[in-house]
């Protein structure tokens, strides 16, 4: 018996991640799950090109049903920044303590253990708490996701990837993109995410230098550069931004 395994076809902009079953059935079925997730239990003898091309011709159906399915995702609350919330950072989660400091003294936001301590001259007012840690998130962006775009430059030269473009900065629906004048943008928002998902993004984005689609020299790459680069998009995907949900795909 064959072993299952990922794959994934493109359909207009939107990428169709979907698991293969070998199995001795007679006929190829495709069956998307209420998580989104796509599965494909195919007979033992069709090859892998025969089941992407399946696939493809299925795919406008097969997002379809995905959509239907993110219809009934709840959405998190909208976040109040007062004491006891939590807030995400690299994949963790901290809550919230708000401290009260005089007139003349700094206010700041410091990550501490498990808490976000948050020193401000009004410690009743949410929207100014909201504004400090706006403001430490945009600078812990800036500086962790530029870290992770370093290492990850310096990881693609041998494929011929040198002094590409970063631009840091909040993204209503990608996690990152890739533009023909080699500009690489990330989403701010990544800092939410552990960091082996941020340097997923990273590669992901740095072989469309190589690449500029998503056929399949761009996945050889993909696979050569990150071999478990599925496991880490699987676990992005889980991760949301109050009523936001974000998608990773190529262009402007």
């Amino acid at each position: 018996m064959k072993t299952p395994y990922q794959d994934e076809v493109t359909y207009g902009t939107r990428t169709v991640c979907f698991r293969v079953v070998p199995t001795d059935r007679t006929t190829l079925g495709i069956r998307v799950h209420p998580d989104g997730r796509v599965e494909v239990r195919a007979p033992l003898e069709v090859d892998a090109d025969e089941i992407r091309e399946r696939v493809h011709r299925r795919a406008r159906w097969i997002t379809k049903q995905q959509r239907h399915f993110e219809s009934f995702v709840r959405p998190l609350p909208e976040k109040e920044y007062v004491a006891g919330e939590t807030h995400r950072y690299l994949g963790g989660q901290y809550r919230l303590k708000i401290h009260s400091v005089g007139p003349g003294d700094d206010e700041a936001v410091k990550l501490i253990g498990r808490y976000f301590e948050v020193y401000t001259t009004r410690p009743d007012d949410p929207a100014h708490t909201h504004r400090l840690l706006d403001r430490w998130y945009a600078e812990k962006a800036q500086h962790h996701l530029r870290h992770c775009f370093e290492e990850g430059v310096s990881q693609m030269r041998r494929y011929g990837v040198d002094n590409p473009k970063l631009v840091v900065r909040v993204m209503k629906q990608r996690w990152g993109s890739c533009t023909a004048s080699r500009r690489i943008t990330l989403n701010r928002w990544l800092v939410l995410a552990p960091t082996y998902c941020i340097d997923y993004v990273v590669i992901h984005e740095l072989c469309h230098l190589v690449h500029p689609h998503h056929g399949r020299a761009f996945y050889r790459l993909l696979d050569r550069v990150l071999p478990d680069w599925r496991r880490r998009k699987e676990r992005l995907r889980k991760v949301q931004y109050g009523t936001q949900r974000f998608d990773l795909r190529n262009g402007g």
